[in-house]
């Protein structure tokens, strides 16, 4: 009885695992060897061919046949196959167009075919540029043509039917590329890395590119936000990545990458060989939350993912900001050590002048005399005399007796205080010096009846080296 209810269980596992798998793989039918994979207005997924539509409708592909051959007839005279690597699609006033991967022709669906509506050339000069929607104007951004990547943006003008170049105002422009990764959102062409060329290197090889970047179409600008986070692995894509609910959707074999333009986040979802038979060679489409892909390389199939199992805590995530902060404030880092090598530079080589500029001097303060490391304390009467010493080239025998005294004594009474007061100064200089003739007595020199006193220059207010290192000389 055990046996017999574990049997049950294990086929109802089975039917329903089997039933889950068939809503997710739908093999393309071997008949259908060339067509566009694309996504229509009512979120219809389907193939188109020349000959008409296969629509994924509940599990099951629906053939809706053109009306006419107009639409085979045109491709034909274009000379270009139909399929993804030739045309793009894009859904532009609730109807779906086709448009060449170089850019020029376009066409637009009718309710039984497509019909061309441009008037424009085969360009051949914007292949695999990234492509965007405008107020339902086809915008195409890099691409390369004619042996050389391009770096402008060109819209189709559906009133003229003709393309033309959206000018810019910007002195910074980006390295020309193909196959970025880019959004538009808020009047902003955000973009991420793409590929670039190197003529010096090789014609024909390219090379990955890291840089951030966002075009403002109000002011006609770009403006560099900084480097791709090296955690990023991918940063190119041959179409434009389908958006998830604020994030572009970019899967690898074994990760699906949600990328966040405007909140500057990547966030990995670990899916180990989910997408390991993604055919790059077509793009992938969100229909309600579930995202469609072709697999396979011989016998092909579409499968989709829900996304909302992202959602679940057993999906391992690998969250960081999508511009790498370190390399963006490098530049700032170089300054800010420069600035403060200089600084220290500025310090030391002022602290070398204040030791010179200090060396041999008498420093005075309110306090007292220095020299060298040594200090005598002085009266106040002492260091009004140093300072003018210190201002005056000569100071006469009437402005120390100002300083002595303010009364009015003989003249040879003043002449002995003016003897005691010099003498005892010269000795505390001669004390802190060990030189003599710090201060002598002299006549002056336009008037010998004049009697004075003079310094020999070694005199200079004591400053702070905080003072010191902001003096302007």
């Amino acid at each position: 009885m055990r046996f017999l209810i574990s049997c049950i269980v294990l086929i109802i596992f089975s039917v329903a695992h089997s039933l889950s798998f068939s809503q997710s793989h739908f093999v393309v039918p071997d008949s259908i060897n060339s067509f566009v994979f694309s996504k229509g207005v009512n979120n219809q997924i389907k193939l188109t061919t020349l000959f008409g539509n296969h629509i994924l409708k509940d599990s099951v592909f629906i053939y809706e046949k053109f009306k006419d051959l107009n639409f085979s007839k045109q491709i034909n005279d274009i000379g270009k196959p139909l399929n993804n690597n030739e045309y793009r699609s894009i859904v532009l006033n609730e109807k779906l167009h086709l448009f060449h991967n170089g850019g020029g022709v376009v066409f637009e669906e009718l309710e039984d075919s497509f019909r061309r509506v441009d008037n424009s050339t085969l360009h051949l000069n914007q292949a695999s540029g990234f492509y965007f929607e405008i107020d339902n104007r086809l915008h195409l951004y890099g691409g390369y043509g004619l042996w050389t990547h391009k770096e402008y943006i060109t819209f189709y003008d559906p009133t003229v039917k003709q393309w033309d170049i959206n000018y810019h105002n910007s002195n910074y422009v980006p390295t020309a590329r193909w196959k970025a990764i880019g959004d538009y959102a808020g009047n902003k062409l955000y973009v991420l890395g793409g590929r670039t060329g190197d003529s010096n290197v090789a014609i024909d090889v390219d090379f990955d590119l890291d840089d951030v970047f966002l075009y403002d179409f109000e002011s006609g600008m770009f403006k560099n936000l900084g480097k791709a986070n090296p955690f990023l692995i991918k940063t190119y894509s041959n179409f434009a990545l389908p958006k998830y609910e604020s994030s572009l959707v970019l899967t690898t074999p074994e990760k699906i990458t949600m990328i966040d333009f405007a909140n500057n986040e990547v966030v990995e979802n670990i899916v180990l060989g989910e997408f390991l038979n993604h055919n790059s060679r077509f793009p992938c489409f969100i229909v309600d939350k579930n995202l469609y892909y072709i697999s396979g390389f011989d016998n092909l199939s579409i499968k989709s993912y829900d996304l909302t199992q992202l959602d679940s805590e057993e999906i391992q995530k690998n969250i960081y900001p999508l511009i790498n902060n370190t390399a963006e404030s490098e530049p700032l880092k170089v300054v800010l050590i420069g600035f403060v090598s200089l600084l220290i530079f500025w310090v030391m080589m002022k602290l070398f002048d204040y030791q010179d500029h200090i060396k041999g001097l008498i420093l005075y303060d309110k306090s007292g005399i220095y020299y060298r490391k040594r200090f005598v304390s002085m009266s106040a009467a002492e260091i009004k005399f140093i300072q003018l010493l210190s201002s005056e080239p000569f100071v006469s025998a009437s402005m120390l007796n100002e300083i002595l005294s303010e009364k009015e004594y003989s003249k040879s009474h003043l002449t002995e205080l003016r003897d005691k007061f010099v003498l005892k100064l010269k000795s505390k200089i001669e004390n802190l010096t060990r030189e003599k003739d710090g201060v002598y007595e002299t006549k002056h020199t336009d008037d010998k009846r004049i009697k004075g006193y003079k310094a020999n220059g070694a005199f200079k207010k004591k400053t702070s080296f905080i003072i010191h290192l902001f003096k302007i000389k």
